[in-house]
């Protein structure tokens, strides 16, 4: 048997990993998707310990919603505040790190 191309199975891995994502990995996806229709969306789970823990999270998110927004961290108060929309403001996990949120051009 012939072996899958390396981004065949990378695809294949992405889709076994999001199969398995926890209640509030599944949370953060919905809610960055909604708010910035992403034209690139990663959320990991970087929990120490088990993956079952879900406390530590790095987003990586590409939107055209970044247009015009300049300082960064103006950017990483709009992903803070779509993740925390249901949760008054406060995040319901230890870590939140923004490893990226640009728009397609810069991406």
């Amino acid at each position: 048997m012939r072996p899958l191309p390396l981004l065949a199975s990378m695809l294949a891995l992405r889709r076994g990993l999001a199969m398995s994502a926890g209640p509030r990995e599944r949370r953060i996806t919905q809610a960055l998707t909604k708010t910035f229709a992403p034209a690139h969306l990663e959320v990991l789970n970087e929990s120490h310990g088990r993956r079952e823990d879900e406390s530590h999270f790095k987003v990586v998110v590409v939107s055209d919603k970044f247009e015009g927004v300049k300082p960064l961290i103006k950017r990483h108060r709009l992903v803070t505040a779509a993740i925390t929309a249901d949760t008054d403001g406060k995040l319901d996990f230890h870590s939140l790190s923004v490893a990226a949120a640009k728009t397609p051009a810069e991406w």
